[in-house]
């Protein structure tokens, strides 16, 4: 099956977990590595599927990667919507080729198409520190800040 970018159903929510899971055990900080409540997790991304955000996967045979933002009201002016990224994950073995690109290309143009509907008035995108070195200016995108946890 050739690979495609699609919007997710409910129907791909216990993969969404799967991957979820898998995202979670690669991120560089550990305060989530116990965090596996799936309920919440389900309800969230069933939220998104309805309007409050978007959730893209990649899909050939079975999903090969995911991207999952959410539309919310910024802290500082609840009139202002931001489109925000919340997770961007492809399968190890599917990296290298064109499902990550195009995930974000994907969300990039729902970005573009909530801008000019108005519904939001910028869209955000994260960098991990064991992330891919991706140039996210040349995708439209200005670096805002740096995150730092401890």
């Amino acid at each position: 099956m050739r690979q495609q970018i699609r919007e997710a159903s409910p129907h791909d929510i216990p993969a969404l977990l799967d991957m979820l899971r898998k995202y979670r055990g690669h991120m560089p900080y550990g305060f989530l590595q116990d965090a596996d409540d799936a309920e919440h997790v389900t309800q969230m991304l069933a939220n998104l599927m309805a309007g409050q955000g978007v959730v893209f996967v990649s899909e050939a045979e079975n999903l090969t990667g995911m991207l999952i933002a959410g539309v919310m009201p910024s802290l500082w002016s609840p009139k202002h919507f931001l489109l925000t990224e919340f997770a961007y994950w492809v399968e190890p073995e599917h990296r290298g080729g064109t499902a990550g690109y195009r995930l974000l290309a994907a969300y990039l143009n729902k970005a573009i198409e909530l801008k000019e509907s108005g519904r939001i008035s910028h869209a955000f995108i994260s960098k991990m520190v064991n992330s891919p070195d991706l140039n996210y200016e040349r995708m439209g995108f200005r670096k805002l800040e740096e995150f730092w946890v401890m």
